[in-house]
């Protein structure tokens, strides 16, 4: 099951690869039973208010999307983060 949550996502994103923005994805578990529900959270290191969805093909979402931005100060240096996250 991880192996298909994984591939899928790797497929839904392939075509992101082209853009100027550092996306990264993460999975709250590796392995799932039935009818367990895991969260995917898609995070950006700029501003992504172009983002588009995935379809979450095969899968059904049962929350989100939720939106979540970091942005912080040290010594003058600026980080910024905005991440979207989805339970399927």
């Amino acid at each position: 099951m991880k192996k298909f949550i994984s591939n899928s996502i790797f497929l839904l994103f392939s075509f992101i690869s082209i853009a100027q923005v550092n996306f990264t994805t993460n999975l709250s578990k590796e392995k799932l039973g039935l009818n367990e529900r895991v969260k995917v959270e898609f995070s950006m290191d700029k501003d992504g208010d172009n983002f588009i969805a995935p379809s979450f093909e095969n899968f059904k979402v049962v929350g989100g999307p939720s939106q979540s931005i970091r942005t912080s100060w040290v010594n003058g240096k600026r980080s910024y983060s905005k991440s979207y996250s989805y339970f399927l």
